[in-house]
């Protein structure tokens, strides 16, 4: 059966491809999200390259923002206006996969899979429908001068949920001046990527096995919001580009971030005294450090008249070399291509290789169509423990029925 599927896929796609001349001209539309000035000017010089190569193609590139990017691409595909190639992120592609409005791309994707990671997001049964462009994580940033100022150790981060406690909480007695921990508000596909990691890491699910229900509400999802809860009250709420304004400027001891955040410490902060380390685990002799990993995907529209042309922008973004150019501009991230760990510019870089150890033990969210609107959920439970509307258990349980009335 899967032989014959497949067959009839590379049939497909075959046809869908063969329908023009080598040579006829071709106009492409991509949507991507990188629109901040760091990095957009290495977004079109690769465009550029691209069409110097492909003469017979010409790029046209529209910006979206994480705000309400997800929002406009729903209406385009519903719409029919939907480009030829888009950027997601990871945990969109189950949601517009499952919608049948995304090429399936199995015939070209098996070709090269052994050579790039993360092909899970994208893979729905033994049919992918997407290929993994850039890679990344968040590790806890801690300010090393509020550590010293609070009696603290500097040079010894927190590694457990009780000693990350006792951190923030040393740094929260030197209010106003600062605060222990940041934790983001209710904004929208944020906050749900800072809870999930201790949830994961006390051994915690969000769908059981078969995704017939959620599991979010056991024991260990209850453990794990207690606990962040306990963490808010040690810290500042805001939004996230508010936090990492904070923590630039001295005011927060720890903050869960990404790479965003660090580029711009070396590049806007120097004189900040920092660190980054993995995530703390639960116990010393029990979870893990984990994280969130996500990463950003390239798809193609299933009703692109452009098949051919878009899987060639697409290999050519995903080649080892040209998103390493992103990755360098992000200053953060790491290509899907295998082997790019290696390249001089990870090596060299010590804070670059605490975010590739703490890739080991990220973990990406339940491949799920309803995702958007399951993280919607888990969203106002966690919002509804850090303002003391709800207890943990009784958000969780809400939740759960919540999500299961999804998953029927």
């Amino acid at each position: 059966m899967k032989v014959l599927k497949v067959f009839l896929i590379s049939v497909l796609f075959i046809l869908f491809t063969c329908e023009k001349k080598q040579d006829e001209f071709v106009t492409l539309s991509w949507w991507q999200f990188w629109t901040n000035p760091e990095v957009k000017p290495t977004i079109l010089e690769l465009i550029k390259q691209f069409e110097k190569e492909n003469p017979n193609i010409k790029v046209n590139l529209t910006d979206l923002t994480w705000s309400d990017g997800h929002e406009k691409i729903v209406v385009a595909f519903g719409s029919g206006t939907a480009p030829d190639v888009l950027e997601l992120g990871s945990d969109w592609v189950p949601e517009f996969s499952y919608q049948d409005v995304l090429l399936n791309v199995t015939l070209e994707a098996e070709k090269i899979k052994n050579e790039f990671l993360m092909w899970e997001p994208a893979t729905i049964g033994e049919e992918i429908f997407g290929f993994p462009w850039i890679l990344d994580t968040r590790v806890l940033f801690y300010n090393k001068g509020l550590m010293e100022k609070a009696g603290l150790d500097p040079n010894k981060p927190p590694k457990t949920w009780d000693e990350f406690l006792h951190c923030c909480n040393a740094i929260n007695r030197l209010k106003p001046d600062a605060y222990g921990f940041g934790a983001n508000s209710a904004e929208r596909h944020r906050l749900y990527k800072k809870f999930l990691p201790f949830l994961w890491a006390n051994e915690g699910r969000i769908l059981s096995d078969d995704q017939a229900e959620s599991e979010i509400n056991s024991r260990e999802g209850v453990q794990a919001l207690e606990f962040y809860r306990r963490l808010t009250q040690n810290g500042m709420v805001d939004t996230q580009a508010m936090l990492d304004e904070a923590f630039n400027h001295n005011k927060i001891g720890f903050v869960i971030s990404g790479g965003w955040l660090l580029n711009d410490l070396r590049k806007n902060h120097p004189e900040v005294n920092f660190g980054i380390c993995l995530m703390p685990k639960p116990e010393s002799d029990r979870g893990m450090p984990a994280s969130f990993a996500g990463g950003e995907f390239l798809v193609i529209n299933k009703k692109s008249e452009n098949p051919q042309e878009a899987l060639k922008l697409i290999k050519f973004l995903i080649h080892k070399n040209n998103c390493l150019k992103v990755c360098q501009a992000i200053g953060s991230g790491f290509p899907s291509a295998k082997g790019a760990e290696f390249d001089p510019y990870y090596r060299n870089e010590p804070y670059l290789s605490t975010f590739q150890e703490q890739l080991k033990y990220a973990i990406s969210p339940p491949p799920h169509p309803k995702w958007v609107y399951i993280e919607e959920i888990i969203e106002k439970a966690v919002e509804e423990v850090m303002y003391d509307k709800k207890s943990a258990r009784d958000a969780l349980d809400e939740a759960k029925s919540e999500i299961d009335k999804l998953l029927r």
